[in-house]
């Protein structure tokens, strides 16, 4: 009971809140799809049934041999970097530690990659495709796992989008991260990673993933972690009328989808750092205008005048956006032409909200994409499972899961903040 009322405070600290108490842990999806003409939206809801969530005796099987846990390399062959980031989450699935070698390789491969990306990335779906957009997942590399067994794993006809805070709180962020990269280089058109706000050095000294990074590996693999995150897009447009960003919307009543593109996250000029802040941690308000956020210090909120007058300035219909937990996975505001899609169900293992992925697909005729909205619950945990928070020196049980050694290196770590 202390620690969930630890776990609860620290997600209301950053400006979360608590849904209220589920009890069902069957995994379940319902879909909501909207068609957007013009400002109209006509929507249509079914409920269905997806298969059970995993047990964790399915975690049980043989351990990977090394051999299948050596990073072949990006020069390798398109089928052996896809059966590396398949074989690394039934891996981890099953409590394995990828060799420091390979995770080294594998980040300075993703480095590279990202480098070529632009801060703003266009994405495109054929006639009759689809893309799975994710928010945040925190760490929660089961959950993760389950959404690539129940929605099929990334491939050439199954692209993902995940919208940012991969890591942190959830105790199997290197995991989760490392899936996701993996992926990433293996089907470089076909999966899309954003930046969120939790993807910042700031974050991780107190949220859990950099004493996680420093316990399993150490200082040189954490900060390739961070300069992964440098390189992270911001945001993505999907043909041409979907902006996903992580936060919200700017301040700058002009902003346009060129500003975005020319924005250079590492500049340090107070016009760049303020565009930067707003992408990463705005938030959708119900009242007009634009408002101090309850987040504190220079966080915005937006309204839907905002969001309506972006969206005709950039000729969009549409902000999927995620960075707040939702007790169902997801929101409709300002006139269903923003949407918060989050996916960390249980987040922090404490509170009892579902997680969402927004499905967007296009019709084989053509046209905008509809949005086809699934949710679910948390599935069970392994027995090797860490709980959220555990890497964290804010948490009190970080004592039984910090090394000596990643506790000495965060002390240090902090100073530089």
């Amino acid at each position: 009971l202390v620690r969930r009322s630890f776990v609860l405070s620290i997600a209301a600290a950053e400006g979360g809140s608590r849904p209220a108490r589920r009890t069902s842990k069957t995994l379940r999806k319902s879909t909501e799809t909207s068609q957007r003409t013009g400002s109209l939206v006509g929507a249509q809801k079914t409920d269905q049934m997806l298969r059970p969530p995993l047990s964790a005796a399915a975690y049980e099987e043989s351990p990977l041999s090394p051999e299948d846990l050596s990073y072949p390399g990006r020069s390798a062959s398109d089928e052996a970097k896809l059966r590396f980031a398949q074989g690394l989450l039934a891996a981890f699935g099953r409590g394995q530690k990828l060799p420091e070698a390979s995770m080294k390789g594998l980040l300075e491969d993703s480095i590279e990659l990202l480098r070529q990306e632009k801060t703003l990335v266009r994405v495109s779906i054929p006639p009759g495709g689809h893309l799975n957009v994710v928010g945040d997942v925190h760490g929660q590399f089961f959950d993760v796992a389950e959404l690539f067994r129940s929605l099929g794993q990334p491939s050439e006809e199954n692209p993902f989008l995940f919208n940012g805070d991969f890591v942190d709180r959830g105790s199997h962020s290197v995991e989760t991260l490392a899936t996701l990269l993996a992926f990433k280089v293996a089907l470089p058109s076909h999966v899309h990673l954003a930046r969120g706000n939790h993807e910042a050095h700031a974050m991780n000294i107190l949220y859990g993933f950099a004493g996680e990074v420093l316990t399993k590996y150490g200082r040189s693999v954490y900060r390739l972690f961070q300069t992964a995150f440098d390189h992270l897009p911001l945001t993505h447009v999907v043909n041409d009328h979907v902006l996903v960003v992580h936060g919200g919307l700017s301040r700058n009543d002009d902003l346009t989808l060129a500003d975005i593109e020319r924005l250079d996250p590492s500049a340090t000029d107070p016009d760049s750092r303020q565009l930067l802040t707003d992408l990463l941690w705005s938030d959708p308000s119900p009242q007009e205008g634009r408002h101090h956020s309850r987040r504190g210090a220079n966080l915005l909120l937006f309204g839907p005048d905002v969001t309506g007058n972006f969206l005709s300035r950039n000729d969009l219909g549409l902000v999927i956006r995620s960075h707040e937990v939702k007790e169902e996975g997801y929101e409709w505001a300002h006139d269903e032409k923003c949407l918060t899609v989050f996916s960390a169900p249980a987040y922090c293992d404490a509170c009892e909200n579902q997680g969402a992925v927004a499905q967007l697909q296009v019709p084989k005729e053509g046209g905008p994409p509809l949005v086809n909205i699934k949710t679910f619950t948390d599935c069970e945990r392994p027995d090797f499972y860490v709980p959220a928070m555990a890497y964290s020196m804010l948490s009190p049980i970080s004592t039984a899961y910090l090394t000596d050694e990643a506790r000495a290196e965060l002390s240090h770590l902090s100073q530089s903040l």
